[in-house]
């Protein structure tokens, strides 16, 4: 499909996959906006769902909300760009899909998790399956290689498919964020009894994974919006790349 006919019975599978992520990015802001409702209420009128749910709970969910959606919203776009930019369709993207619905499930089975299990010691089976404990990064641990095993799918059809194609300065870009990506992310993935090391490792997800990775994802798909949407010149993109 063209990019600009918003025609849903011709659009390619992978802007079919990207419709998917579209839904469940907006889905995950609706509920942004729900728990950030039930913070605000909270900090009004503290006794606010006292004992039912807590407000550090609602807090974790609404921040990590904004996470999600945005991740979904930034993978969705890609997968509706990039066979254009690339002139090439995208490879095994049956394990794009699968991934979609992997992710998708485990958020879902994060949220419940955290809603049902609020409180709780402060072990290895509550790390690994329950609340990691770390501001911003309280995905248990299996979420965290989950995470990590979706990124580099993601890596794989992106990277599979400007090889089929053409292989652009934008597409170079790309690639490599996604090995940032993918690396810093494991960056909060160690677990370490000294609180000043492990605040460290949480630095750099916090401020480079998410400041840095997720800005040149931003300007990638600007880029490609850009040049697809609005006719601006390639030059000028790639060199404000």
């Amino acid at each position: 499909m063209a990019i600009g006919q918003l025609d849903s019975a011709h659009l390619t599978p992978a802007q079919r996959l990207a419709a998917k992520y579209f839904v469940v990015a907006f889905i995950l802001f609706g509920a942004q906006l729900i728990f950030g409702l039930l913070v605000g209420m909270q900090f009004l009128k503290p006794d606010f769902l006292y004992g039912v749910l807590d407000f550090n709970v609602n807090r974790m969910i609404h921040l990590n909300a904004l996470v999600v959606w945005l991740l979904f919203g930034f993978v969705g776009s890609i997968y509706f760009f990039i066979e254009d930019e690339a002139g090439a369709e995208v490879p095994g993207l049956w394990l794009g899909n699968l991934a979609f619905w992997v992710v998708t499930l485990a958020v879902a089975v994060v949220v419940v998790v955290f809603l049902v299990v609020q409180t709780g010691p402060g072990n290895d089976f509550t790390r690994w399956f329950i609340n990691e404990g770390r501001e911003y990064i309280e995905a248990p641990r299996w979420a965290d290689i989950g995470i990590v095993v979706w990124a580099a799918i993601f890596f794989y059809n992106v990277l599979g498919t400007f090889m089929r194609g053409r292989f652009t300065g934008i597409g170079g870009v790309l690639v490599l964020d996604l090995v940032a990506l993918a690396g810093l992310y494991l960056a909060g993935m160690f677990y370490m009894t000294n609180i000043s090391h492990s605040q460290f490792w949480w630095w750099w997800v916090i401020h480079l994974w998410v400041e840095a990775t997720w800005e040149v994802l931003v300007g990638v798909i600007m880029a490609l919006a850009l040049m697809k949407l609005l006719g601006t010149k390639r030059s000028i993109v790639t060199g404000w790349l």
